[in-house]
């Protein structure tokens, strides 16, 4: 490898820490938030929603900007607009005027992995694209550490509003390194930019040739982001009242999940690598369904803890893999638009799954039905990928 492929990866995955930051920070704070504007938890359901449908509109209209301005300056861009609609919300004095905020952060936020997935795939040396990949989503649990230190150091003593002073500090600081080390994309710099970005891409993306291969991906997608929202939203939920666990043994669950999926997110790119997609993707999603099953059928026993350990592995693999298969699918000259397009469909099962989440709570079924239905996008998303890399 090249000194440049080493810098690249280091700052796509040091931006990506940034993002996996501001991806969790309201579910980190919606306690404070609640208590601060006077409002129960579930009154504040509609800014998990509307968060995720900004994010939803900045991968479909901000990401794919990256074809034309450049890749290095959209992520500039929205690194600044990250840390100005952060400030911002530390204004708010109603939960109205904050979805407002996290909105608009949201459509700067959404951007920001499609463009970082896009720039490492087209510096890295071709033997290593997944693994660069599967890196750089890997910066996102460099995200969530801060988010624990900034739990345990900053929200009590100065409440949300210094977790989203953070969340504006951060990307500020690191717009410097970018502006110095983050390179702009060889195929931008070629002069592959359109007049008419938008007709080219419809036509490209959504065309005879590529239309059903792009939906299989969009649906693969929000098969995978279902599964990734509910089980954020509802899992510490599932294991305390559906499997009457302990408090302890419920941050077990998470400290098994968080770490094994490291292991898998570092490892599938790997494996990509040398055996292809065809032969990897699809299966990791069965795996990880098959350990959602395990989880259900063996509920409060060992043999649970194996089972889990086998979902958290393979799960959060698969979505490192669909992260790194998005970029191989199209052209340098429509990739971040590609990209975008795939992560603003993710979104769809983003505001979806928490709702299916609730619906298996609410319905009061067992452990084993509890899990099949959490597993069920998993399922799906190896069908998709079936058909997605049959056709690619």
């Amino acid at each position: 490898m090249q000194p440049i492929h080493i810098r690249t990866l280091v700052m796509c995955t040091l931006v990506m820490v940034i993002d996996g930051y501001d991806l969790y920070l309201v579910g980190w704070i919606l306690p404070a938030l609640s208590d601060s504007f006077h409002v129960t938890r579930v009154a504040l359901t509609p800014l998990l929603l509307l968060q995720q449908v900004g994010m939803l509109l900045g991968g479909y209209f901000v990401a794919p900007m990256a074809d034309y301005i450049g890749r290095r300056n959209l992520l500039l861009i929205c690194l600044v607009g990250i840390a100005v609609f952060s400030f911002g919300a530390t204004t708010s004095t109603n939960p109205t005027q904050f979805i407002v905020w996290r909105v608009l952060t949201g459509l700067f936020a959404a951007a920001i992995v499609p463009n970082l997935l896009t720039l490492s795939s087209e510096f890295a040396p071709e033997r290593l694209r997944a693994t660069f990949a599967t890196i750089t989503i890997c910066g996102a649990m460099g995200g969530a550490l801060i988010g624990a230190v900034m739990q345990a150091f900053i929200l009590q003593p100065y409440g949300w509003h210094g977790a989203l002073i953070l969340g504006g500090a951060l990307p500020l600081a690191v717009i410097p390194a970018a502006l110095l080390w983050l390179p702009e994309s060889p195929h931008f710099k070629a002069g592959n930019a359109t007049a008419d970005p938008l007709r080219q891409s419809l036509a490209q993306l959504l065309g005879p040739r590529n239309r059903g291969a792009t939906i299989l991906l969009w649906c693969a997608f929000i098969s995978s982001f279902t599964f990734i929202s509910q089980w954020g939203a509802w899992s510490t939920t599932v294991f305390k009242d559906v499997l009457h666990m302990e408090w302890r043994e419920v941050a077990k669950t998470m400290t098994v999940y968080t770490t094994l999926g490291v292991v898998g997110t570092l490892s599938v790119g790997v494996a990509i690598d040398r055996l292809g997609f065809r032969a990897v993707l699809p299966s990791v999603f069965l795996l990880g369904f098959l350990g959602a099953l395990g989880i259900g059928a063996t509920a409060s026993s060992d043999a649970m803890w194996v089972f889990l350990a086998m979902m958290s592995l393979f799960q959060v693999a698969s979505q490192a893999g669909l992260a790194a298969l998005a970029p191989s699918l199209y052209p340098p000259e429509r990739k971040a638009t590609g990209v975008g397009w795939a992560y603003g469909a993710g979104r769809i099962g983003s505001i979806i799954g928490p709702a299916i989440g609730s619906a298996l709570i609410q319905s009061k079924v067992g452990p084993f039905e509890t899990f099949v239905g959490f597993g069920m996008p998993l399922l799906f998303g190896a069908v998709f990928l079936l058909f997605v890399l049959k056709q690619a």
